[in-house]
């Protein structure tokens, strides 16, 4: 019997890209986003991820069609610029909301239903920027930071059942999420903040112009999930940024913190 997988945020990023490959490969797959989606083998649920009755509904409409939930990869997320001091919360609060509550309100509602598979897999998609403080990112680093943390406190909960969870920290994705994200501009912050938002940001852009392919972080993610035994957390990225989550953890924190602000300086 084919397996049962349900992607959110099929309609951009990896999530478009890692619906049709598990459907070619031989899964039955339903694509949750915001809008409709026309992929490939891929079944559309469109419903906002922060959302928790709509994501609720989605859930059972595949659960009633199917009979069954093996997988989920939550791909959903947004990014988000600005100054702490100055960051509209409104915004930070969307970060928060669509990246942590929306995780949350996804585990809800299937865990039951993955807890009835055989072969239950909870892949959370994080970000390398969830181990660490970027300057001018904040809501988004507190928002992955939050996923991770999620899903270790799920591992524990989950023990002795069929269902096991994995959080993923892609780094950089070569993706139009810079584009379509809230930047706030340059000029509604400070100046002592100014010219450090303006460097770090067209960093921030030239990084993802030359990141990796959305395929590259799809194709991972399938074969972790259909490993037999999953570890709490893998990063994908290159050797830099790999390396990076595990100074974070062993350099004195006044030297990390030094690297870091050399970096975005």
């Amino acid at each position: 019997m084919s397996q049962v997988a349900l992607v959110t945020g099929a309609s951009s990023g990896v999530g478009e890209a890692l619906a049709p490959r598990l459907a070619a490969a031989g899964w039955r797959v339903y694509g949750l986003s915001r809008r409709s989606v026309e992929l490939t083998g891929v079944t559309s649920l469109p419903a906002d991820i922060s959302d928790a009755e709509a994501v609720s509904r989605a859930v059972r409409e595949l659960v009633e069609r199917e009979g069954r939930l093996d997988a989920v990869f939550h791909c959903a997320g947004v990014g988000g610029a600005g100054a702490v001091e100055t960051m509209p919360t409104e915004r930070a609060k969307q970060v928060m909301e669509t990246n942590f509550w929306g995780s949350w309100n996804l585990c809800q509602a299937t865990l039951p239903h993955l807890r009835q598979s055989p072969r239950g897999r909870l892949l959370l998609v994080s970000s390398i920027a969830g181990h660490m403080g970027i300057p001018f990112r904040s809501a988004y680093c507190a928002s992955k930071a939050a996923v991770i943390a999620l899903s270790d406190s799920l591992r524990l909960e989950l023990q002795g059942s069929s269902v096991q969870v994995s959080c993923v920290s892609p780094g950089d994705i070569a993706t139009n999420s810079i584009a379509t994200q809230y930047r706030q501009p340059a000029s509604e912050l400070d100046p002592l903040y100014r010219e450090r938002y303006r460097r770090a940001d067209d960093a921030m852009a030239q990084n993802v112009d030359h990141g990796m392919t959305a395929a590259h972080v799809a194709d991972r993610m399938i074969t972790i999930a259909v490993r037999d035994s999953l570890a709490p957390h893998y990063v994908i990225g290159e050797p830099l940024q790999k390396i990076s989550t595990i100074a974070r953890r062993i350099l004195p924190a006044s030297a990390w913190e030094w690297v870091l602000g050399r970096y975005y300086s």
